[in-house]
């Protein structure tokens, strides 16, 4: 379900899409072979049907993918999949809905099981490749500001 944030955030993007180039990398992937790939593997997944409905496999795949193209902790991600506009409309989750880090990295584990993990690798790499287009890891982060009151601030206000 598309919400309103989603789709003014959309709608602000597609005239900025330049600026995202992460988006656009979006449109260039055939995600379907992957998704199918990934369905077929589902059952090792998702064990039981107790509990809270699974996030999208797919979604949870783009998750992996941008923490590892960012070199990113899994609670880096985590992070970056809340705060990060891009990040959230590339992996397509409910902004309600956002995997823990906890989350991330037992499916990113599952991925890493019996060379899931590298399979769809190639697929990606292979149609980026006959694109004549390639990935290269993120050269820059965004640093955490954190505003911290110092002992002379508090000596001025007391005045």
């Amino acid at each position: 379900m598309s919400t309103f944030f989603q789709q003014t955030a959309q709608a602000m993007i597609a005239k900025h899409i330049n600026r995202f180039p992460l988006l656009k990398l979006d449109r260039v992937i055939d995600w379907q072979p992957i998704e199918q790939y990934l369905n077929r593997q589902k059952t090792r997944y998702l064990r039981d049907h107790r509990g809270r409905p699974a996030y999208p496999l797919l979604s949870m795949f783009k998750a992996v993918l941008l923490g590892q193209w960012h070199s990113l902790s899994d609670p880096e991600l985590e992070h970056s999949l809340i705060t990060r506009i891009d990040f959230n409309l590339f992996c397509r989750f409910d902004e309600l809905s956002i995997p823990d880090y906890s989350t991330l990295c037992r499916y990113r584990n599952w991925l890493a099981q019996d060379d899931t993990l590298s399979e769809l690798l190639k697929l990606i790499n292979r149609q980026l490749t006959e694109k004549g287009l390639k990935i290269e890891k993120a050269s820059a982060a965004v640093v955490d500001a954190t505003i911290i009151q110092t002992a002379g601030s508090k000596q001025r206000q007391a005045r």
